[in-house]
């Protein structure tokens, strides 16, 4: 995945429709997938990452009557501000709960089982393109000790990582500890392409970037940051993707 990758998030809980959306979505470049099977699992997954798209079926246990749990879990992640307006395409064998699901949940398209295939595509890429989310109402979370904690993106500078834990650089020139995450899995939680990772223990904000030395290999920073090591390995990938912000 490239942090710049746009994600969707499909709730699912039908093995058969889960494995039809997939597919179909593999047709588009440039996103990342994530699958849950029930409420619970999708809202870890809201908070966790920043999702770009939700594809929620309305039913997620068959064997409740009436069950509406789709429904639910969207009117819970509207009251997180960063999903306020996000885009949700609701998939469901219900009749007509489209109604409902525009006027109050922000619904972007409603498609009942089974549906077109290339339509379910026009309408998921016009989605991905409708909205945007700016980078500087963006959030980096992160749990400690049970508790989620949020920290402006625009506002870290760089994260520096070990084997036990991950330290956030702050714009104020604070250091926050969080638990352990890779690379990886906070380049994906970021979803953002100002984040580079310049050497194995450290991504930058490129916004901090004042200038870059690539024949002693380190990175100054702006407003006395302080300066980093550009790793061998990554040198070549790092100017890469920098020239192209």
């Amino acid at each position: 995945m490239q942090s710049s990758d746009k994600q969707i998030l499909i709730i699912e809980d039908n093995k058969r429709s889960m494995e039809k959306a997939c597919t179909l979505l593999q047709q588009i470049g440039g996103i990342f997938i994530h699958k849950a099977e029930n409420s619970e699992q999708a809202y870890r997954y809201a908070l966790e990452y920043h999702i770009d798209l939700f594809i929620v079926d309305i039913i997620l246990n068959s064997g409740i009557p009436g069950d509406v749990s789709g429904i639910k879990f969207v009117e819970s992640i509207r009251k997180i501000e960063k999903y306020t307006f996000t885009p949700v395409i609701f998939t469901t064998a219900l009749e007509d709960p489209e109604l409902y699901a525009y006027a109050h949940l922000h619904c972007y398209r409603y498609f009942e089982k089974p549906y077109d295939s290339r339509e379910f595509i026009q309408v998921v890429r016009e989605a991905l393109n409708f909205y945007t989310v700016k980078e500087e109402s963006r959030f980096y979370n992160y749990k400690k000790d049970g508790v989620y904690y949020a920290v402006k993106v625009r506002d870290i500078v760089y994260f520096q990582n070990n084997k036990f834990n991950v330290f956030i650089h702050h714009a104020n020139k604070s250091v926050i500890e969080t638990p352990y995450k890779s690379n990886k899995v906070i380049l994906l939680e970021l979803n953002s392409n100002k984040f580079l990772k310049c050497n194995k223990n450290t991504i930058v904000n490129i916004d901090y970037i004042d200038r870059v030395d690539p024949v002693n290999r380190y990175i100054e920073l702006t407003n006395e940051y302080g300066t980093l090591e550009l790793g061998v390995r990554l040198k070549r990938s790092f100017l890469e993707e920098l020239s192209k912000c």
